[in-house]
């Protein structure tokens, strides 16, 4: 679509699947008031609301308006399924390496020059482990200053519009 950034949860590209509000939580349990998906903490990472899919996009950029240098992007991908469905909307947030927090979702540029959104891990000598939610292993590239995108602060997920007739 003209005007929209795509980047990538992930290597992998699909269709857009939908979830409900409870099967984004699927996976999901809480251990002394702390978010974990399949053995990664993703407690600062922001739990997607579900919009129309006419409205979704005009509300991602009237929220990434509301901050300094955010922009927002649509993600591809299953890697950070089920917290992110492939199509979800992100609004993404220009943050300091040294804010950075476990548990956060960040975009970063990994060696191939390929865009991905994946959660912070762990804190390392030469910058961050990262991970998708999907992914048996980390990713081989680290998050350091120079190849950190930003934060993701709010993603939306498009639904489609449902007409029900009355009697």
């Amino acid at each position: 679509m003209p005007g929209r950034s795509r980047f990538f949860f992930g290597l992998v590209v699909i269709s857009l699947a939908l979830l409900s509000g409870s099967a984004a939580q699927a996976g999901t349990k809480t251990d002394n008031g702390r978010k974990w998906i399949r053995g990664l903490y993703v407690a600062e990472s922001p739990a997607p609301e579900f919009l129309p899919r006419s409205v979704a996009f005009s509300a991602a950029r009237q929220r990434a308006s509301a901050e300094a240098g955010a922009f927002v992007l649509t993600g591809t991908g299953r890697s950070m399924e089920p917290l992110y469905a492939s199509g979800t909307i992100m609004v993404v947030a220009r943050k300091k390496f040294e804010e950075l927090r476990r548990g956060q979702t960040i975009l970063y540029r990994n060696r191939a020059n390929v865009t991905v959104a994946h959660v912070l891990v762990a804190k390392c000598a030469d910058g961050w482990r990262v991970a998708g939610l999907n992914n048996r292993v980390h990713d081989n590239d680290g998050v350091r200053p120079e190849n950190l995108l930003g934060v993701v602060v709010a993603a939306i997920t498009p639904v489609v519009e449902q007409s029900v007739a009355l009697r």
